[in-house]
């Protein structure tokens, strides 16, 4: 049996980690998952480079800032597999949701029409001279900073003149609002959730409304990790092909949502809802059904496509973020680099995972 360490964070799109680890897929490959809980991102990105983790749960966004340097470290990675697309809501206090709705008529309708009041809102308080709001990302080089900066430009608001943006781990979101520190958040679930569930916050836009496809978390390594060169990799990779298809199939959707539960300590029926996209939005009890609000598994999805590696480069450019040049618009196209997952899936028929519980 391999041994394998793996940082994640408690999010809904750690699922298919956890489904390797905890419903046979590792084992049946000679592999023993250590998956670790950590508390931010920059903790773990920071335990992958020292070469305390094997691999990592990780924003797609941050191991290409890993890979060209931007930030604190530099460590060249590879994403090796993706994890999901989507899955992320932007979430607001109800004090600021009441302020919102009462600024336009159907104003908590729809994203768009969200931004729009939400701008009106922006504009009155600049006028009148008062603080701006301030909204949480996750981190800066994260999906959920484009989101936000994208959700407030079709709102006529400029995210670095208007509002503030500050960075906040995913588990401190709920806690950050309910203090006061925060008037919103855009995060992955079960956080938004959980800020509904305990009162404390409105969904007020949901990431596929903003960005229909966004790739969101991937599995990463070293460059230099020996799980690419041993056979472990290879192995790994089929694990969590299989888990993956696992967790998307709606019938497996509780046994899921119990795992998820059980290593995050949140109540099983929140984490089904976040698998089914069935998301309770407000303390009023309204709901808005989004079936691809987060996805694990489905034609091309997992496997690494150089083109996200450009494009994430290139909105990383367009937010000022990285260098505008051929070098490091190729170095990023090289952290999706589908080798690894070609030669562990792509030779042979895919294994079957309905017999494994």
């Amino acid at each position: 049996m391999i041994d394998i360490s793996i940082g994640y964070l408690p999010l809904t799109d750690a699922a298919t980690l956890i489904a390797a680890a905890d419903f046979g897929f590792a084992e049946r490959e000679g592999l023993r998952l250590n998956l670790q809980r950590e508390v931010s991102w920059a903790t773990l990105r920071d335990r992958l480079a020292v070469g305390h983790l094997d691999a990592a749960h990780m924003l797609a966004p941050l191991a290409v800032a890993t890979s060209l340097g931007l930030g604190q470290l530099r460590r060249e990675l590879k994403a090796v597999f993706v994890l999901n697309a989507n899955g992320n809501a932007l979430t607001v206090s109800p004090a600021l949701a009441r302020e919102i709705a009462a600024a336009a008529a159907g104003a908590l309708d729809s994203a768009q029409a969200s931004a729009q009041a939400l701008g009106i809102l922006v504009a009155a308080r600049r006028a009148s001279a008062l603080r701006p709001l301030t909204f949480a990302s996750t981190f800066p080089f994260s999906s959920h900073t484009t989101l936000l900066r994208t959700f407030l430009a079709q709102g006529g608001i400029d995210p670095d003149r208007d509002i503030e943006i500050v960075v906040v781990p995913p588990p401190f979101m709920v806690d950050c609002m309910d203090k006061g520190l925060i008037d919103g958040f855009c995060v992955g679930s079960p956080w938004n959730s959980l800020a509904v569930d305990r009162g404390k916050g409105v969904i007020l836009a949901l990431g596929t409304e903003i960005v229909p496809e966004a790739v969101e978390k991937v599995l990463a390594l070293p460059a230099d990790a020996g799980l690419l060169r041993n056979g472990a990799g290879e192995r790994l990779l089929r694990a969590l092909d299989a888990a993956a298809s696992f967790v998307e199939d709606p019938g497996h959707r509780q046994a899921v949502a119990q795992a998820l539960g059980a290593r995050f300590d949140v109540a099983a029926e929140v984490m089904s809802r976040t698998l089914s996209g069935e998301l309770v939005i407000d303390a009023a009890g309204r709901r808005r059904l989004a079936p691809g609000f987060i996805r694990f598994a489905c034609a091309g999805l997992n496997r690494p496509d150089p083109a996200t590696g450009r494009a994430l480069h290139a909105e990383m450019v367009q937010a000022g973020q990285a260098p505008s040049d051929v070098r490091a618009a190729q170095l990023a196209a090289d952290v999706f680099d589908p080798a690894l997952y070609d030669a562990s899936l792509l030779a042979g028929q895919k294994p079957d995972h309905r017999d494994v519980h």
